[in-house]
């Protein structure tokens, strides 16, 4: 007589032993980022602001201002503001949600999904750019047509880039926070909250000014996102960087990993 042991398991019982490739992790973490009718209206939000900034530029800026560049410029901040918070809501909302004993169960490795939610939130931040920068190229037309602006198509790549990178950084900064928290809205108050508050003190400290130089992360990204970061501005740049995004991030993994779903 056989024992349990070596009779052989049903298919669909048969337990993974390759886990699910990392690509198709980020997919269904860029699903839900998407599915949620919290992250679909402040998608909405971010569009309506950006809209909101375009239209006031084009109502109140002189004809020689209304280029794709100052466009570009003009409707930045509601991506750069709002976007971070889709990526809290991507790292809280298992534990908010109660989806978290589902996803580790059919990823039991919480890194690797904790790594896919930021590779998504990433990419998403970037997709929302191209479309942004596609949607104010359209605008721009507006601009020369209606309003007889300059029109010019001519890029500062090196703020395009500066911007892509820091919008990134600061998705990837609310998933840490995200992580940190575990709470969506404890998470998106320290996310607003902390940076602003260290950036008020150090304008209101004399003393602080010189710290603020390597610890102000609204100061060193600022200087990335004008495209002006020079061999000084990088060891600033990550010196931040490592207080307000690698810290948390480094203790949200830590954390995630030994919490009960």
């Amino acid at each position: 007589m056989r024992s349990s042991a070596s009779r052989p398991q049903p298919t669909g019982l048969r337990p993974a032993t390759g886990g699910i490739p990392f690509l198709r992790l980020c997919a269904v973490e860029l699903r839900k980022q998407l599915d949620t009718r919290a992250g679909v209206w402040l998608l909405v939000a971010i569009a309506l602001v950006n809209c909101g900034f375009i239209a006031l530029t084009l109502f109140t800026a002189d004809a020689a201002a209304l280029t794709w560049t100052s466009l570009s410029q003009s409707a930045s901040l509601g991506q750069l503001l709002l976007l971070p918070l889709i990526g809290v809501m991507a790292a809280t909302s298992e534990w908010s949600a109660r989806t978290a004993l589902t996803t580790f169960t059919l990823e039991p490795r919480r890194t690797r999904v904790n790594l896919a939610k930021l590779a998504s939130a990433g990419a998403l931040g970037l997709i929302v750019m191209a479309v942004a920068f596609a949607v104010r190229a359209v605008l721009n037309l507006v601009g020369i047509v209606w309003q007889g602006g300059d029109g010019s198509w001519a890029l500062d790549w090196g703020i395009v880039a500066g911007s892509g990178l820091a919008l990134v950084l600061l998705v990837w900064q609310g998933v840490a926070f995200g992580l940190a928290f575990l709470s969506t809205p404890v998470a998106i108050v320290a996310y607003l909250a902390l940076p602003t508050v260290w950036t008020v003190l150090t304008l209101t400290i004399e003393s602080l000014r010189g710290p603020a130089e390597w610890l102000d992360v609204n100061q060193t990204l600022n200087v990335l996102m004008m495209g002006a970061m020079t061999a000084d501005d990088w060891p600033r740049l990550t010196v931040s960087l490592v207080v307000w995004l690698a810290v948390p991030l480094a203790f949200g993994l830590w954390r995630t990993a030994r919490r009960e779903p």
